[in-house]
């Protein structure tokens, strides 16, 4: 076979003429590319209009840098791509790029800087291939390895959470064995034991509820209700919490009565865990509103509070099992089972709840919205 060095002044052979001309129509999931040394395109692989979305012809000519995001255009990328080609021989390059009609793929390219056999640059060749699959792959697993690095996190916060909220009454209840062995009266230790046993029942039936409920094994009772009616139990419920911090407590005028088919130990669950939320998180003393009006075919209850408010990367996480609000003034957060319950019980209801605050120190606000009753 003829060498096939230009300057030896040889013809490629017909039959390497014919397997180049196959190969660069065949090889379509590669763009290969001449650049003159002014880094503009001189031709272009048939494979080229697959992966950079233009034709040959509209390729000759095309500056190299256009073929890079416009961000990497202004970090310098497509020079330091040439220089380092130049420096080196060749240049890798995975990153990005964008076609024409604006849509993107993962380009890995690899550019050579040619030169003559005196060692002058004159010009550059490019392969690039798209794998934007790889890199799909790539971020699918990276994203699943993060995800279980965080759900561990998560299982390691809940088990210390769990941990703390448990040992809470230990150190009481030890207490009124105690005064029992000395012989005190039974009447005030067995109030005690009583009080810490009720707080242990009641963090278990919360975090029974929350799991059963966001596994959708929980079953409602629905009836047709006067939501001002389970409105006003659920204040009488947090009431004693409410006057422990003295709290003020406003029930808006209503513009009428509104109805709505649902389960009343649910529903009131739902206020009265929104209402304890917003006594646990508003200083002594401080101020909370309900009002309950219509909006179209929706029921909407406002709860709002000047309390200490929530910040804005907690808004996207304040309704997830276990999530916990903890500042200075409220150090211990809570298991953080309520507000996960409540968003799972309206949802069943075929409602929403949001929560709103300009940040910390500016009160929040929770929002119910459920269907109303058909007449």
């Amino acid at each position: 076979m003829k060498s096939t060095n230009p300057d030896a002044g040889s013809d490629l052979t017909p039959q390497v003429e014919r397997l180049l001309s196959v190969l660069l129509e065949q090889a379509t999931d590669h763009a290969m590319l001449l650049f003159g040394v002014d880094e503009r395109v001189l031709w272009a692989s048939p494979g080229a209009e697959t992966i950079l979305g233009r034709s040959c012809e509209e390729l000759v000519g095309v500056a190299a840098a256009d073929m890079f995001l416009q961000e990497d255009v202004e970090l310098g990328i497509p020079e330091q791509e040439f220089e380092i080609a130049r420096s080196r021989g060749s240049a890798e390059d995975d990153r990005w790029s964008q076609r024409p009609d604006g849509s993107r793929f993962w380009a890995t390219g690899l550019a050579y800087a040619l030169r003559d056999r005196g060692g002058e640059i004159i010009g550059y060749g490019k392969i690039i291939q798209n794998r934007t699959d790889w890199k799909l792959r790539q971020e699918t697993i990276v994203n699943r390895l993060r995800a279980v690095t965080d759900l561990d996190a998560h299982k390691n916060t809940l088990i210390a959470t769990l941990a703390h909220e448990l040992r809470n009454p230990l150190a009481p209840l030890m207490n009124a064995t105690s005064m029992l062995r000395e012989g005190m009266p039974a009447d005030y230790p067995i109030r005690l034991i009583e009080r810490q046993v009720d707080f242990i029942q009641r963090l278990v039936d919360d975090l029974l509820e929350a799991t059963r409920a966001s596994a959708g094994k929980l079953e409602l009772k629905r009836e047709r209700l006067l939501l001002q009616d389970v409105i006003t139990a659920a204040v009488e419920t947090v009431r004693p919490l409410l006057e422990r911090h003295l709290h003020k407590i406003d029930l808006l005028a209503t513009p009428g009565p509104i109805f709505v088919n649902a389960d009343t130990i649910r529903l009131q669950q739902v206020f009265s865990n929104l209402l304890s939320n917003a006594a646990k998180y508003t200083h002594d003393g401080g101020n909370i509103w309900v009002r309950a009006t219509t909006e179209d075919t929706d029921a909407v209850v406002r709860i709002e509070d000047n309390g200490i408010g929530i910040a804005p990367d907690m808004l996207l996480h304040i309704f997830e099992l276990f999530a916990q609000v903890r500042t200075p003034a409220t150090p211990d957060g809570g298991l953080g089972i309520g507000l996960s319950l409540v968003k799972e019980l309206v949802n069943l209801h075929g409602g929403s709840v949001q929560a709103n605050s300009d940040g910390i120190g500016k009160g929040s606000v929770f929002i119910v919205r459920l269907p109303l009753a058909q007449t």
